[in-house]
C-alpha cells in the first residue's frame, strides 16, 4: 500500500483495461404491427379492426418510437383482409400523422381472392394498386420463405411449399420496384432458403432483412426456457453476413424473448398485437394498445444502454429509400 492509499487488485487492472463490447453498440428499430390475421376480439376484445382504429394505434406506437408499421387490414365483421380502399385509407391517416414511419403492408390476404400466400400473384397487384398513389404506400414488405399451412376465414387450410421460383421472381420484382423485402424466417428453412436461392446467386441486395420468428403461427415455440432463447440464439448465428437481424417472438413468452434479443445486438424488434396477446409470460393482463408494448420494449432499450431508431436512421440501416 502506498502513501495514496490502497490502488486495487492486480486483476483490476486487466478488468479497466478491457476493450468495449459492441454487441449493443447500435441503434434500435421498433417494428408495430397493430393487428394481425389470427386473432379476433373473441380472444382480445381490444383489438383494432377498422382502418381508424389500426391508424390510431399505428401513430400512438409512432409516438412511443415506432418507425416501421407492418399493416393488415380487416373487414367490416373482423375477419382478415379487407378491401385495397380500407388499407389505403389506412395508410393516408397514418401518414398524415407519421409522414416519415415506413410502411409495410402485408400482401398475404384477400387482396387477391381465394389467396393465402406469399407469391409474385398476390404481391405485383397489390405493390401496383397501392405505387400508384405514390411509392411511400408500400416501402417494404414481409416474404415468408418456409413451407406452412394457413387456415383461411371459412375454416380451409391452405398449404404453401416454398419454392425457388416464386422466391426468385417475387424478390426480383419487389426490388425493381424499390419495395425492400423482409424475411420472416419461422425456422432453419428459412435462413437457408434465402441464402441459397438468392443470396449465394447475388439476387438480393443488401442489407438482407432477415427476422426471426418463433413462437408464431404455430412456428418454433419459445416456451420452456432457457430453449426457447438458445432455440433464438441458434438461428441468430446462422443469419448470413451482411444481414440485418429482427426478432418477431410471438406467444406467451414474446416479452422475455425480445429482450434477450436486444441484448444479443438484434436491429429490430416487433411489437404488436398481431403476435401477442399477454403482456406477460407469467400472467393474465392482456394487452390493450400496441403504443403499451412499443413504450415498454423502448424503455427496456434504454435501460440496456440502447438509443431507438428514428425512421430516418431507421431507413438507412434497412436500406429503404
Amino acid at each position: 500500500m502506498t502513501d495514496d492509499g490502497w490502488k486495487g487488485a492486480e486483476w483490476a487492472e486487466m478488468v479497466l483495461h478491457q476493450e468495449k463490447n459492441p454487441t449493443m453498440d447500435k441503434k434500435l428499430i421498433i417494428t408495430v404491427c397493430p393487428v394481425g390475421a389470427l386473432f379476433s376480439r373473441d380472444q382480445n376484445p381490444k383489438l383494432p379492426y377498422t382502418p381508424e382504429e389500426i391508424a390510431q394505434e399505428v401513430i400512438e406506437s409512432y409516438g412511443e418510437g415506432a418507425s416501421v408499421a407492418h399493416l393488415h387490414t380487416r373487414d367490416k365483421d373482423g375477419r382478415p383482409g379487407s378491401s385495397r380502399d380500407d388499407l389505403k385509407r389506412t395508410i393516408d391517416l397514418i401518414m398524415k400523422k407519421c409522414p416519415d414511419i415506413i410502411i409495410q403492408p402485408s400482401s398475404c390476404e384477400s387482396y387477391i381472392p381465394g389467396k393465402t400466400t406469399y407469391s409474385y400473384e398476390t404481391v405485383k397487384p397489390l405493390a401496383d394498386e397501392l405505387h400508384a398513389h405514390g411509392r411511400n404506400y408500400m416501402e417494404s414488405t414481409i416474404f415468408t420463405p418456409v413451407s406452412y399451412a394457413c387456415q383461411d376465414v371459412d375454416g380451409t387450410v391452405d398449404t404453401t411449399l416454398a419454392t425457388r421460383d416464386n422466391a426468385v421472381r417475387t424478390v426480383r420484382f419487389l426490388q425493381e420496384n424499390h419495395i425492400k423485402p423482409e424475411f420472416m424466417n419461422h425456422n432453419w428453412e428459412g435462413i437457408q432458403n434465402v441464402n441459397e436461392w438468392l443470396i449465394k446467386p447475388g439476387i438480393l441486395d443488401r442489407p438482407y432483412l432477415m427476422s426471426m420468428g418463433p413462437g408464431m403461427h404455430n412456428a418454433a415455440d419459445t416456451y420452456p426456457d432457457p430453449w426457447g432463447h438458445l432455440y433464438l440464439l441458434g438461428m441468430m448465428k446462422m443469419m448470413p453476413e451482411g444481414s440485418l437481424i429482427s426478432v418477431s417472438a410471438g406467444g406467451r413468452n414474446w416479452l422475455p424473448i425480445t429482450v434477450f434479443a436486444i441484448l444479443m445486438g438484434v436491429d429490430n424488434v416487433r411489437v404488436g398485437m398481431e403476435d401477442h396477446l399477454w403482456l406477460y409470460p407469467h400472467g393474465d393482463e392482456k394487452v390493450e394498445k400496441n403504443a403499451d408494448e412499443t413504450r415498454k420494449i423502448a424503455t427496456i432499450a434504454r435501460e440496456l444502454g440502447r438509443e431507438i431508431a428514428t425512421p430516418k436512421e431507421a431507413r438507412e440501416l434497412m436500406g429503404v429509400y
